[in-house]
């Protein structure tokens, strides 16, 4: 059989009537990625976070909700059709929380469910992907998982037992029919969960102490592009206004926090590795990752800066170049905090920075 007829085979399938809406081949796929808002994690996860269903798993206060918020508003502003949809199953998200996200809360924009129920949760998702006239990019994020019943379970009273892995199962079933349409449609799923502890009763059964599990079943693990882990914050994570105090009472008051992940899987060769980004508080509308700690990071970690006791120098090539663009910018600053709040409190310089450091990422990914 010549290969033409092969491929007339191969069209005729795909066109006929019948098989169209059980396939994807049609579908005008892109090959897009959404920053996270944190400059160190865009670089780990290649660029940004793709298409596809992710999780985001670890402790409480771990940062999962907020890392996620911040990819949907970065998603909203990527998308001129971007709509973000927030399912609240454990309705605790404040209003001081939307406001620190800078998500865009238009109603072409956005929409939150207050539903902890799973199968309408999922009806709602497969109802908007598969009936779309709009052609909108959805961003769903379900916050959390965890707080999901099922619907049969919902009314029963509390000494009632309820099915067992029900959740998981449903999950199951729900992402091995909607995981393929959600990537090829160019859509994106956030689904947020605990990490819970296994402590064993016999004290040899679990050498190396409690064993953390995440909770949900094994589906989400397997379809899930990216699951982060987002790990237990300590003192050393801190940031304070005077870091360099050897006493944790001489610090002073914290002023942010690094906000630290650790990739379980991936798709890009960096599972088992760690990512870290710092948060400064007090910061509202989409400003909460500290950006201007983190091009300084980076650019330390790729030589452009340089310290001798505590005298901090810019590499002289950057130097020159922000002269250039006839930005002023003093070669040798004093002190970290000094430094940070140099770039802070000097747009022009913020600005320059940032675009090199994005170039620099680009050229990475």
């Amino acid at each position: 059989m010549k290969e033409s007829e092969t491929l007339n085979q191969i069209n005729k399938f795909l066109s006929d009537k019948d098989n169209k809406k059980y396939h994807y081949n049609d579908a005008e796929t892109q090959d897009y990625k959404v920053s996270t808002g944190s400059l160190n994690l865009d670089l780990a996860l290649g660029g940004g976070m793709p298409a596809g269903v992710h999780r985001f798993t670890g402790i409480n206060e771990g940062g999962k909700t907020s890392c996620a918020l911040s990819i949907a508003r970065e998603f909203q502003k990527q998308f001129d059709n971007g709509m973000v949809v927030l399912v609240m199953s454990e309705g605790r998200c404040s209003k001081e929380m939307m406001e620190r996200t800078g998500i865009d809360t238009s109603p072409e924009k956005f929409f939150k469910f207050d539903c902890n129920v799973f199968e309408k949760v999922f009806e709602l998702v497969r109802m908007l992907v598969k009936d779309n006239p709009e052609n909108k990019k959805y961003f769903f994020l379900i916050d959390s998982i965890d707080a999901l019943c099922r619907i049969n379970d919902v009314d029963k009273a509390f000494e009632d037992s309820e099915q067992v892995a029900g959740g998981a199962l449903i999950t199951s079933v729900f992402l091995k029919k909607m995981v393929l349409p959600i990537v090829k449609l160019n859509h994106m799923m956030v689904l947020t969960s605990q990490v819970r502890v296994e402590v064993s009763a016999n004290p040899y059964a679990s050498r190396g102490g409690p064993k953390a599990k995440e909770a949900g079943g094994n589906a989400v693990k397997h379809y899930a592009n990216f699951i982060l882990e987002f790990e237990e914050r300590y003192t050393s994570d801190i940031l304070f206004t005077n870091p360099s105090a050897t006493r944790i009472d001489d610090k002073g008051d914290p002023i942010g926090h690094y906000c630290k992940i650790r990739f379980r899987k991936s798709i890009n060769e960096k599972t088992g590795s760690r990512v870290r980004y710092p948060v400064k508080y007090g910061r509202k509308n989409g400003n909460s990752v500290w950006i201007e700690r983190e091009i300084l990071d980076l650019m330390k970690l790729w030589g452009y800066l340089e310290q001798k006791g505590s005298w901090i120098s810019i590499d002289q090539e950057l130097i020159e170049k922000m002269k250039e663009q006839k930005i002023e910018c003093p070669e040798k600053v004093q002190g970290e905090n000094n430094l940070v709040e140099l770039v802070e409190n000097s747009p022009k310089i913020r600005e320059f920075l940032f675009e090199h450091i994005k170039q620099e990422l680009n050229n990475i990914s």
